[in-house]
């Protein structure tokens, strides 16, 4: 390969992506800090607390530890020019032990996976004279597997391993990187959360090697109501000026979510405008498309597309309404001077919106028998 055909399109392959990670210098694999998933985009990236979804592999393997549904996930960004970005992802919770009485008593595990590829098209090679020989490509990707278990019904922790390859034209690079990650619900509608990101070796070139993005990410989620949930984090990378990140969403039906962001970690020697996100998703039978947009000034703006799917929500259901009904026995043998196990508190918690709409429909029957006296 030729010195100068390698220079000039890997400087334009490298510039191209920057708006994603223009705070982390020049640290190799920058591309790891671009966000995956349209609904984690337009959220400002703020998703460290809330990625207990196909995204946990990702943004914080802990997440997988909470985990109930199998899940996959896939998106498709298109960048400058003939650049694009492809994500792939899955989370499969681990089978409990058949002696678990219920969730409570037996923490979740889960595995996870994901795949995040920033490449190009054929690009015709220019040599010194100006003949073109033949066509080249190049690409950044990492392949990441993870484990995250829930200790408690509040605790969860995680890990993610990386593989990270890289090729511009005909010179390759590899690297290794973990993550790890903690989750801890503080109140039912408050999740704290921890990660630690890319870990790992550098990704060097030839004789050059540049150090990993690693990060710390601090973040928590606030579901103020059903329909309103602020996510806000801070990150402080190894290199480069701390950001912060912050998203809300806000869903006037079940079926449809409405989503803003600001991260300050993309306005560096671009608008402020470039900090901004935004997106709606539609949500049916579970699943759910997502659409993001996010501008970065005179380069141009960014469309996401991703597209979560979950598999054995209906299921879940029916394990919820069986275990509710479990629940509301044991609470008439209460009535009637008995105890309840305390292996059903975390249960009946989790089920206090539907007892709260239940009790709303008995206060509604009583004060109809009333009238009718």
């Amino acid at each position: 390969m030729k010195s100068s055909k390698f220079a000039i399109f890997s400087l334009f392959f490298l510039t191209a992506a920057a708006p994603s990670f223009a705070s982390s210098g020049t640290e190799g694999a920058a591309f790891l800090d671009i966000p995956v998933g349209g609904g984690p985009a337009a959220l400002g990236a703020a998703y460290t607390a809330l990625a207990n979804d196909a995204y946990a592999a990702t943004y914080n393997p802990a997440g997988l530890g909470t985990l109930e549904s199998t899940q996959f996930s896939g998106q498709h960004l298109s960048y400058l020019d003939s650049i694009h970005f492809e994500y792939l992802s899955f989370g499969v919770p681990l089978s409990r032990a058949q002696s678990c009485s219920s969730p409570a008593s037996c923490p979740g595990s889960a595995l996870g996976g994901s795949i995040q590829y920033l490449g190009t098209g054929d690009i015709n090679g220019l040599e010194a004279d100006g003949t073109t020989p033949h066509d080249f490509s190049n690409y950044y990707a990492s392949y990441n597997l993870s484990y995250g278990k829930s200790l408690n019904d509040k605790l969860s922790l995680g890990l993610t391993g990386k593989l990270i390859s890289a090729k511009l034209d005909d010179v390759s690079a590899s690297a290794y990187a973990v993550d790890l990650g903690t989750m801890y619900k503080l109140e039912k509608n408050l999740t704290l959360a921890a990660t630690v990101t890319n870990i790992g070796s550098k990704l060097k070139f030839i004789s050059n090697g540049d150090s990993l993005p690693t990060a710390v990410h601090i973040g928590g989620a606030w579901q103020l109501t059903p329909q309103w949930l602020v996510s806000s984090e801070v990150v402080y990378p190894k290199t480069g000026l701390a950001s912060f990140h912050i998203g809300g969403e806000w869903r006037p039906i079940e079926m449809l979510a409405l989503r803003t962001g600001y991260r300050t970690d993309t306005v560096k020697e671009l608008s402020p405008l470039a900090g901004y996100s935004a997106g709606v998703a539609v949500q049916i039978w579970g699943q759910e498309l997502a659409y993001a947009w996010l501008p970065y000034g005179d380069l141009g703006n960014t469309n996401y597309f991703s597209l979560v799917m979950k598999f054995g929500e209906a299921e879940k259901s029916k394990r919820n309404l069986i275990q509710y009904q479990h629940i509301k026995t044991h609470r008439t043998a209460k009535d009637s001077g008995e105890e309840i196990a305390p292996d059903y508190q975390q249960l009946m918690e989790l089920l206090s919106d539907s007892d709260q709409h239940l009790a709303k429909s008995n206060k509604v029957s009583d004060d109809l028998n009333d009238l009718l006296k």
